[in-house]
């Protein structure tokens, strides 16, 4: 999609716009924020504007010649979308990369190479993408795209322009669920709110077995006791359970206990997020005091970061349950 068709990120695309009016496209780019914000719709979109065959202005792709077209549809021949295969990124498809930009594009004026979640990289790709960082060409443009920019090797990120994405307003998501998605009014608000500022998430949200999920965690969390331990069995099971997404789980839980703390702090219902749970947020909210939903939260986010790791799943999720604090 052109420019003009992203949801939100103005300051990040008129920088970008700014520098191909200019004429000084960078040879790479690392652009970092919350996953799912729409980093790689930008990325495409700028991989389109560089290569349009309209050339149209203001700096911005047409969308409608075979070049954007192509793009658009990730099947470009000068457009190289690399993603993580199990944990990693292959050292493999770097050095494939590498050896591909020592050529001339096929079609485009510049090759343009996006590497997705790029700190899932390992030592060796990392290394084999310095070596590519190192001797940049003119014809090609490597775009980087992470939530974590910490990952990243600082060698690596120094030879990038670095771009930071912020989460997206919720207005703003409600708004492009209201008018592209027609999602009712107040379903898009809840949405909206839940996303934390995520396109990508508000759209999952809307999955049956989403809500589904969330209303399980909830009636489990309002059972939930330290003294009883099968409750807490009860609820990282379900977290663990295969076709989960345990860390969308853990982001849900959070959630709950935000809201608690939030409502415990304001006394501001407005100011809760799972509004359609307001008997299990004013529920936390008794039970817990404000620092024991603040080690709840930093208890789950231990949890979030250990899973990233691969360490056993089951075990992390039954120890992070023992220690809430209910």
């Amino acid at each position: 999609m052109p420019f003009s068709d992203v949801c939100g990120h103005s300051r990040q695309i008129a920088m970008l716009q700014k520098t191909i009016a200019g004429g000084r496209v960078a040879h790479a780019y690392l652009f970092s924020g919350l996953s799912g914000i729409g980093k790689k719709a930008v990325a495409l979109a700028f991989a389109q504007t560089i290569n349009c065959e309209a050339v149209p202005e203001p700096a911005d792709a047409c969308g409608h010649c075979p070049a954007c077209r192509k793009i658009a549809a990730q099947n470009h021949p000068d457009l190289h979308v690399l993603s993580t295969e199990r944990q990693f990124l292959r050292i493999d498809a770097v050095r494939d990369i590498h050896k591909q930009m020592t050529f001339k594009p096929l079609e485009a004026s510049r090759r343009v190479v996006i590497i997705d979640d790029a700190d899932k990289m390992n030592e060796q790709a990392a290394n084999a993408l310095l070596k590519t960082l190192e001797e940049p060409t003119v014809s090609n443009v490597l775009i980087l795209i992470t939530a974590r920019p910490d990952w990243l090797p600082p060698t690596i990120v120094s030879r990038c322009r670095h771009l930071r994405f912020s989460p997206l307003p919720a207005e703003t998501i409600e708004r492009f669920l209201i008018d592209r998605r027609d999602v009712d009014p107040a379903q898009a608000t809840l949405l909206a709110n839940l996303s934390q500022g995520s396109m990508a998430a508000a759209m999952d949200l809307q999955d049956a077995d989403y809500l589904a999920y969330r209303s399980d965690l909830a009636r489990l969390l309002a059972q939930a006791s330290t003294e009883s331990p099968q409750s807490l069995l009860s609820m990282a099971a379900l977290l663990g359970r295969e076709k989960n997404d345990a860390r969308q789980g853990l982001d849900i839980l959070k959630s709950f206990f935000r809201d608690a703390l939030v409502l415990g702090e304001t006394a501001n219902p407005g100011l809760v997020i799972n509004s359609d749970h307001a008997g299990l947020i004013t529920d936390l909210c008794k039970r817990a005091k404000a620092e024991n939903l603040l080690a709840n939260l930093a208890g789950i986010e231990r949890a979030a970061a250990l899973l990233e790791m691969s360490v056993n799943k089951s075990l992390t999720l039954e120890t992070m349950a023992f220690k809430l604090r209910l």
